[in-house]
Parts: C-alpha cells; sequence; structure tokens
C-alpha cells in the first residue's frame, strides 16, 4: 500500500488513497529504531549516517536536516573546513549528520528536527524510505505527526512534519558518548562494527539489547556509542553539553573557537589553563569564522 499520495494545484489540493501491491523490501524487514535514553529531559547532540543512491551535495544535505551551519557537518565528517556546500558526496557514500537530540519516555529522538514540507506525490512511506534513507519508518513518522496525520494513506502538499530521528545521551559503562545511528551494511558483523568505531561486541549488544550478534541485519539502525573528548561548560552556554566524537572537530563560542578532539593529544582550555589529560583530549584553536559558509 502507498502510503497518501497527493496532487496538488494552485487552487486544489487533493489527497487521496491509491492501493497496489508491494514486496516486501529491505525496509519492511528491520526493526524500527528505538535508542535508550533514560534521563527524562536530557539533551545531548546525535549523529546519524545518510547517503543517496544517486549521489548529492553536502548543501542538500544541510538543507535535507536543518542543520544550520555548514561547518557541523564539516566537522563531524572530519572534512576540510574549506569545503563549500557544492562538495559532491558520491552514489551511496555515507556522511554523518548532527542534530539535537531529546529524552523522554524512556526513547532518544531528534528534537523537533529535521521538519520537512510534503511535496507533491510523496508518500510517507518514500519519505521514509527514498528521503531520508530509511533512517525512520513512515509508522514513526506518523506517530510523531498524529495531529496532522491521523490516517497514514492521507497526507497533504504543503504540510511540514517533523521525521524523529533516533538518538540517545546516556552514558556508557561511566563515559560520555555521543551516540551514533550507524546504518548496517551489508556483509558487516557486531565484531567488525565495534573495531572500527573503538567499542566492544559486548557494548553493542548491550546498548542496542541484542543477545545474538548473528541477529544483526543489513539496513538494521545500530547504536554505535562513539568515545569522545568533553569539557566544563556552564549549563546555560549554547554549546551545552559540549561532547566532540575523537577525530572530529566543532565550532564553539559563536563559531570562534575550534574545538578537536584527538585521542593522542594533551591540551589546556584557552580561556581557564584548566588541563584537559587522557585517553581523548581537545585542542583549542581560536580563530575568526566570519568567512566560513554557513
Amino acid at each position: 500500500m502507498a502510503k497518501g499520495v497527493v496532487w496538488s494545484s494552485s487552487k486544489l489540493v487533493l489527497s487521496i488513497t491509491v492501493l497496489i501491491t508491494i514486496g516486501v523490501g529491505l525496509t519492511e524487514g528491520q526493526p524500527e529504531a528505538h535508542f535508550k535514553c533514560t534521563v527524562e529531559n536530557a539533551t545531548c547532540h546525535g549523529l546519524a549516517d545518510y547517503s543517496n543512491p544517486n549521489g548529492t551535495t553536502l548543501r542538500h544535505i544541510q538543507t535535507l536536516f536543518n542543520v544550520k551551519h555548514l561547518p557541523d557537518i564539516l566537522g563531524v565528517n572530519n572534512l576540510p573546513i574549506n569545503t563549500t556546500g557544492s562538495y559532491s558526496v558520491g552514489p551511496n557514500q555515507a556522511i554523518k549528520v548532527p542534530y539535537p537530540c531529546r529524552c523522554s519516555n524512556q526513547t532518544g529522538l531528534s528534537d523537533r528536527v529535521p521538519v520537512y514540507k510534503i511535496k507533491r506525490g510523496d508518500t510517507l512511506d518514500d519519505i521514509a524510505t527514498t528521503v531520508f534513507a530509511r533512517l525512520v519508518k513512515y509508522q514513526q513518522i506518523q506517530e510523531a505527526n498524529k495531529a496532522k496525520i491521523p490516517d497514514a494513506n492521507n497526507i497533504t502538499a504543503g504540510d511540514t512534519i517533523w521525521i524523529p530521528l533516533p538518538c540517545s545521551c546516556d552514558e556508557v559503562d561511566g563515559s560520555s558518548v555521543v551516540h551514533y545511528a550507524h546504518v548496517v551494511i551489508a556483509g558487516s558483523t557486531v565484531e567488525g562494527i565495534a573495531q572500527q568505531y573503538g567499542t566492544t561486541q559486548g557494548i553493542l549488544l548491550s546498548v542496542n539489547d541484542m543477545t545474538d550478534p548473528k541477529s544483526l541485519q543489513a539496513g538494521q539502525i545500530l547504536d554505535v556509542p562513539l568515545k569522545a573528548c568533553s569539557s566544563s561548560v556552564r549549563n546555560d552556554s549554547l554549546d551545552s553539553p559540549l561532547l566532540v566524537p575523537n577525530a572530529t572537530y566543532v565550532y564553539t563560542a559563536n563559531e570562534c573557537v575550534k574545538c578537536k578532539c584527538d585521542s593522542n593529544y594533551n591540551a589546556s582550555h584557552p580561556n581557564t589553563n584548566q588541563s584537559i589529560n587522557g585517553p581523548f583530549a581537545l585542542q583549542w584553536n581560536a580563530q575568526r569564522t566570519s568567512s566560513l559558509a554557513t
């Protein structure tokens, strides 16, 4: 069943249901992604994979996910800061996308972003599987927007809807981490993913409530906790909480200070001279960013 096919014109918006027969595809066989987030109303930043089978640009990704500043995408992918929005992303090339996260009812979801404007011909299933690359299922979109979409078979062109992406703010083994919604590719193993991202198979199984590593499926959204650098900033700061995954960077202090997380670096805060030593540490580099793309 195609969900909510929509036609529109300047004078008329007509929403009808079209019934067709479809096979059970990759997205139908995968469980919905629910990341545990145990501290009510906790906030943090999450990451998710995004890829486009036809290729795209960083600017398109920035717009689709409502990321305010292009350097935020550059940082989590460790791309040069002078990379522009026209940078070409190849077919099926995964790009990490950052977004704010909030915990509610033991689950983490992106904090009211991204917002998507329904286009003529869209269906909820197409929005979930094609536009947002299976990061969410159409049932989750409907549930998050049930006031606007009481019937998944009827959506209206021009309406804006929230796309609820999975995330978490929970510590793992007593350490602050950045939770990364990783899309499992065919041929992957839990152990291989753990090695790739600097964690253990046991942690991945525990965080994702899995008992058998052989149950991993291609297309599954796996919660991968990334080791990160942290720094003490005031709770009312726009940069709070400041967590930077290893081998990435972020701009803070109104885009004036570049903070890079490096597992082999010992540093101190440029203002307080407070030591930030240990297995992971932040490099601070104050610089003007007024000329940077946004």
